[in-house]
């Protein structure tokens, strides 16, 4: 392989255009294969940066995030784990959705703590006007500690701009995002001595997954330390989601926004407004309190009429008695009252899910 070669892994959740982008990178010149031992495919592409700088490109299965579900999310974390590989890449595009960047950015912070350069390419940037969105790219790379690319692959733009920033990875700054030793700091703290030359985030997700490693991993033999247990690893893992989170929304809280725009904001003026907004929710509540005692009337008196056919139905084929009319007089009813209800309360569910989305 070149010296002038550089390896590249595209790596994102599924559906966020990471194949798009590696389509529009490599063209026509990519071919597919299978990683050994799996039936995954491997996609491998090849892109000319510059008049002197190729890239070799990984497009790696999608994935939510370096706990595999799957083989092919397994597949692709894998490929990130084992500097002695031969595929290992140099850097590392996370790509990502702009109307889904939260989520997005989770794999990006675990893929940051792997201390591989990393860039985060923010897809559909097209998108941002019609719903929007604003984003203070300089404060979110300062905030993530990358570097960023807008990229719309329906409009074909920031492509060059993704292209320089790969030329430049070796500028990429190195330091991780989460502090994952606050999770648990004797922990860590002993398995940082015990591997010293090894990133804590690549340590913990080889422990909490188990995962079988190869190269300098399995050297290691990380799994073998079975120094806790699996519930004290869920409540770990569980404290590291909430770490991650906390990151996310502090990069987030001052350099992405959503302003409502067209008919919504005008809603917004109106629904939102500090008096008439109050005015308006309590009338809509009556509204909806009206609604459903009116509309509920009818499926309420079919219920009440069918099992009054079913009582007295059972009561002409069955013998007197104290069994029957303990069915008739009493399970019958019962049922019919509670029954009776269903309706008033599924049409009451129905309204909050509709309030909750709008």
């Amino acid at each position: 392989m070149s010296k002038n070669e550089i390896k590249v892994a595209l790596i994102g959740n599924p559906n966020v255009g990471k194949t798009s982008i590696f389509n529009l990178l490599t063209g026509m010149n990519q071919h597919v294969g299978n990683y050994p031992g799996v039936t995954v495919d491997k996609k491998v592409g090849f892109c000319k940066l510059s008049q002197i700088i190729n890239a070799r490109i990984y497009d790696l299965p999608g994935t939510y995030s370096t706990n595999p579900n799957s083989m092919d999310e397994k597949v692709a974390v894998s490929c990130l784990l084992d500097r002695d590989d031969i595929d290992f890449p140099d850097v590392v595009v996370v790509v990502a959705d702009v109307e889904n960047l939260k989520q997005n950015l989770y794999l990006f912070t675990q893929i940051k703590d792997f201390g591989i350069p990393t860039i985060l390419a923010i897809n559909m940037a097209d998108r941002m006007k019609p719903r929007g969105i604003t984003i203070d790219i300089p404060a979110l790379e300062a905030a993530l500690h990358t570097r960023i690319a807008l990229v719309s692959t329906r409009q074909k733009t920031g492509i060059e701009e993704l292209k320089e920033l790969i030329i430049n990875y070796k500028k990429l700054s190195l330091e991780t995002l989460v502090d994952i030793a606050r999770i648990d700091p004797p922990f860590f703290s002993s398995l940082k001595e015990k591997f010293p030359n090894e990133e804590l985030g690549k340590l913990w997700m080889v422990i909490s997954q188990n995962f079988e490693v190869v190269g300098a991993l399995r050297k290691m033999e990380i799994q073998k330390e079975n120094i806790k247990t699996e519930a004290e690893i869920k409540r770990m893992q569980q404290r590291e989601t909430i770490l991650r989170y906390q990151v996310i929304n502090n990069a987030l809280k001052d350099t992405y926004k959503v302003t409502a725009v067209g008919t919504r904001a005008l809603l917004d003026k109106i629904l939102l407004h500090k008096v008439w907004g109050y005015v308006i929710f309590m009338a809509i509540l009556l509204l909806i309190f009206q609604v459903i005692f009116y509309v509920s009337e009818y499926p309420k008196g079919w219920i009440e009429s069918a099992l009054g056919w079913v009582g007295e139905w059972l009561s002409g084929i069955l013998p007197e008695g104290s069994l029957t009319s303990l069915l008739v007089d009493g399970v019958i009813p019962g049922l019919t009252a509670v029954v009776s209800f269903v309706p008033q309360i599924a049409l009451l569910f129905f309204f909050i899910s509709l309030l909750e989305e709008s």
